[in-house]
């Protein structure tokens, strides 16, 4: 499922309470009654969303991440990590839904990313922007301890990797 994807069956979902939007050959689970405002409604939340994908630009530069690994996990608000480091890229659209790429001025790359625990992955999960918990990949140990640094305090050290 693409990102436009899944905003679409997501605004489907929550304001005009339509389950899926995928077809499932029944006239009676593929045909829906909805009123007008909230068929405007919906169409509000997807210009909306248009709208803000089309003016987030991250902060963080995208270069040099290939070969990282996972370092950590750290406990840490999407909102404190958007403060700190602007708006996410967006990840795969399933296993990762939000990635930042850090790469400080002379030193090697940092990465923060969600892995398997927002909506994208499974519907029970919580969306993006209440994922608390998030990986920290790297080229060496010691980017958890840098990160962490530059945090001043906005995330927490729940697992380093040996």
């Amino acid at each position: 499922m693409t990102d436009v994807d899944k905003i679409i069956a997501d605004i489907a979902h929550q304001q005009l309470k339509i389950e899926t939007l995928e077809t499932r050959n029944s006239d009676s689970l593929d045909f829906h009654d909805v009123s007008v405002w909230g068929l405007r409604t919906a169409l509000l939340c997807a210009f909306e969303a248009g709208r803000k994908a089309a003016r987030t630009k991250p902060k963080v530069i995208e270069t040099g991440k290939k070969d990282t690994s996972y370092r950590a996990t750290i406990e840490a608000s999407y909102q404190d990590l958007v403060e700190v480091w602007g708006e996410p890229s967006k990840g795969d659209g399933y296993k990762t839904e939000a990635e930042w790429v850090i790469r400080p001025a002379g030193q090697a790359v940092i990465t923060i990313y969600n892995y398997k625990n927002s909506r994208a992955y499974d519907w029970n999960n919580p969306e993006i922007t209440a994922v608390r918990e998030w990986h920290v990949g790297g080229h060496s140990a010691d980017v958890i301890d840098r990160l962490l640094g530059m945090m001043t305090g906005r995330a927490k050290l729940i697992h380093r990797a040996n």
